[in-house]
C-alpha cells in the first residue's frame, strides 16, 4: 500500500510525484474543484480531496486511519474547469515557504491552451495587462483588464501550431509569471484569442459552432508542468511534476478523419453543423 494511500483524493485525482519533505504534486481532472466553494457541502468526490477544509488554514483536515487527523496543505488553485498540476503539503513549515514562493514568483508553471484563430500576430511574446477583480453574477468572482490601475499580469506565450484545415484552432504555450484570479482566461481573451470551451470569458458563438459542434465540453486549459526548488534539511531540492496534455487535446486539433481512436471516413458531406466563415482565420 502505498504510503499516501490515507489521503482521500476525489474522481480521477492522480498522485504525480512525492517528495520525503511531505511536497506531494496531483493531476486534477476538469471538473474537479480544487476545494469546496465558501459554505457548501457539494459533491465530496468533484473535490480534490474528500475531507473537512479549513479556509482559514487553507488545509484539508484527514483522518489518517490510525486514530489521527493530518492537514494536507493546498499551496496553490485551478479553476474546476482548468486540469492539470497542483501543490499540496503535509507539513505546514513546507507550506508557508512554497506558497511564499508562489507570492514572488519563482514557481515555473507552464499550461497549452486551445484558442481561437489559426496563428497570432506575434507568435512568441508577453502580454503585460492589469487586471482587476469583481463581482459577477451569482456572486462568483470575475477578472477583467483595466487601463486604470490594478494588479499587474505578465504572461510569456508561444503558439505552437494550427489544428487542422479548417478548424479555426491554435494550440498555445502559456508560463504565467504572476498569479492573478483566471489570468490566462482573461489575458488570451484580451487579447483575441479566446480558450475554446470558456463559458466565463469566451466566444459563446464559437464555443457552440466549433467546439459544441464536434461534442467537446471541457474548456481547453491545462496545466502541464510546475517546476520549484528550495531548501530542505539543508540542502537545495529541485522538485518538478509533469502532467501530459490530455487526449482531448489532439482531438480538438484534429480533422474528424485523423482524431484517434477513428477510422478513415469516406469523402466529406456538407451536412452536419458547419463551421460559420465568420469564425475561420488566417494565418
Amino acid at each position: 500500500m502505498s504510503e499516501h494511500a490515507w489521503i482521500p483524493f476525489g474522481r480521477g485525482v492522480r498522485l504525480l510525484a512525492a517528495h520525503p519533505s511531505g511536497l506531494l504534486a496531483v493531476e486534477k481532472p476538469e471538473g474537479i474543484l480544487a476545494h469546496p466553494n465558501h459554505g457548501e457541502a457539494g459533491d465530496r468526490e468533484s473535490t480534490l480531496i474528500q475531507g473537512n477544509y479549513s479556509m482559514e488554514e487553507e488545509a484539508f483536515h484527514i483522518r489518517d486511519g490510525v486514530g489521527g487527523i493530518r492537514r494536507v496543505y493546498l499551496l496553490n488553485r485551478l479553476d474546476s474547469p482548468t486540469s492539470g498540476v497542483l501543490l499540496l503539503s503535509l507539513d505546514a513549515g513546507l507550506a508557508d515557504a512554497v506558497k511564499e514562493l508562489f507570492a514572488k514568483s519563482k514557481v515555473a508553471k507552464k499550461y497549452v491552451a486551445i484558442v481561437k484563430g489559426r496563428g497570432l500576430r506575434q507568435p512568441r511574446g508577453t502580454w503585460q495587462d492589469q487586471l482587476v477583480k469583481s463581482k459577477g453574477p451569482g456572486g462568483g468572482v470575475r477578472s477583467g483588464t483595466s487601463t486604470g490601475g490594478g494588479a499587474p499580469a505578465v504572461t510569456l506565450y508561444q503558439w505552437e501550431k494550427a489544428a487542422a484545415e479548417p478548424l479555426p484552432l491554435s494550440l498555445l504555450k502559456l508560463e504565467p509569471r504572476t498569479g492573478r484570479t483566471h489570468q490566462l482566461r482573461v489575458q488570451t481573451a484580451d487579447h483575441g484569442h479566446p480558450i475554446l470551451g470558456d463559458r466565463t470569458y469566451g466566444d459563446f458563438e464559437f464555443n457552440k459552432a466549433v467546439g459544441t459542434a464536434r461534442g467537446f465540453k471541457r474548456l481547453f486549459l491545462h496545466a502541464e508542468s510546475t517546476k520549484l526548488s528550495f531548501d530542505w534539511q539543508g540542502a537545495k531540492v529541485d522538485f518538478k511534476a509533469a502532467s501530459p496534455m490530455p487526449a482531448e487535446f489532439e482531438k480538438a486539433l484534429a480533422a474528424d478523419d485523423e482524431a484517434p481512436g477513428k477510422g478513415p471516413k469516406g469523402p466529406r458531406r456538407d451536412a452536419g453543423t458547419p463551421i460559420s466563415p465568420r469564425l475561420r482565420v488566417r494565418l
